[in-house]
């Protein structure tokens, strides 16, 4: 069972990164863990370090997109925990299942709930764990053990893959804890390295980030497992030197251009972190030598119902390249 060590890949197309003559791109495939999923590597660190000190009968709790959640029913297992997983009608069927498959109860709420409601899921989950005494919280949102474990590990591999001559890190965040502990980790090493956060366009993280007022867009887009309608407490904007906010269509538009052009089977945040470092490529100045590194978030074999599914994408008003 090998967390994290996962592939960087250098985009060599064309079609995706016309700008080669200002960036090369590069992709960390978090594909290639456990689950097929970047949350393998924090799900691992907390709930391993929890084996010493619980007991037995503890049954551990978390509100996810469906990644934490499969990691979490994954591991669970792996170490002898019970499992319950809180998500939302936004989560894609694979995802369900996946939790269920590793013996994990579901829950799902209504993805229209308003987040400062008791039907919203992260609410739900947080009022489980208050009335059972076995029960704990991974608290993904506010567990400072988030960000750590990717400081810990994923920082100082992409450090290494890079020989630290990347120029900039781009990914999106929902707990923020990725971009918060491989941001720290990088900008120890390079104060000058920039840290750009890739947003779903209707997300409320981007406009927190450059100070704009707040407004909750609840619903108002369909990439999982980016993006959110409250503020992350794990969010720390002073760390981030910009934002690129991408559509549904853009990130949707990317996976099928990944898996044409490149062979990467990539879901729909992956498209959405490579859509930003295209962009963000697109405005450097010419020989200007950058290396940009984001995020394979996860494995497209997760969304075989919705982003690459044709019916999913006509029903839904999206356009097929």
């Amino acid at each position: 069972m090998q967390i994290g060590n996962t592939e960087l890949y250098q985009i060599r197309s064309g079609k995706i990164n016309p700008y080669q003559d200002r960036a090369d791109i590069f992709v960390k495939l978090e594909s290639q863990n456990p689950t097929k999923s970047i949350k393998d590597r924090m799900v691992h660190y907390v709930v391993s370090k929890a084996k010493s000190t619980s007991p037995d009968e503890t049954t551990f709790v978390s509100a996810s997109s469906g990644n934490t959640g499969t990691s979490l029913a994954y591991f669970c297992k792996k170490f002898n925990f019970k499992c319950i997983i809180v998500t939302n009608t936004k989560c894609s069927e694979e995802k369900i299942n996946a939790c269920k498959e590793h013996g994990a109860k579901v829950i799902v709420a209504d993805s229209n709930a308003p987040p400062d409601s008791d039907e919203h899921y992260q609410n739900m989950a947080v009022n489980l764990v208050a009335v059972n005494e076995n029960y704990i919280d991974l608290n993904q949102y506010g567990n400072k053990q988030n960000p750590e474990s990717y400081f810990q590990t994923l920082g100082p591999e992409i450090w290494e893959q890079t020989e630290g001559n990347l120029t900039h890190f781009v990914t999106g965040g929902s707990t923020c804890g990725t971009i918060m502990g491989v941001g720290k980790y990088l900008k120890g090493k390079k104060s000058n390295l920039e840290i750009i956060l890739a947003d779903p366009f209707g997300s409320s993280i981007s406009d927190f980030v450059v100070g704009r007022e707040v407004i909750s867009n609840l619903g108002s887009y369909v990439i999982e497992g980016v993006g959110k309608d409250s503020i992350p407490k794990l969010l720390n904007r002073e760390l981030v030197n910009s934002v690129i906010t991408i559509k549904d269509q853009e990130a949707i538009d990317m996976c099928h251009k990944l898996r044409l052009h490149e062979g990467l089977n990539l879901g729909g945040s992956s498209g959405l972190n490579i859509k930003a470092a295209v962009k963000l490529a697109s405005k450097l100045p010419k020989d200007s030598k950058s290396k940009i590194v984001t995020i394979g978030c996860d494995s497209g074999d997760k969304y075989q119902s919705k982003i690459y599914n044709e019916t999913w994408l006509r029903n839904n008003n999206f356009s097929l390249i």
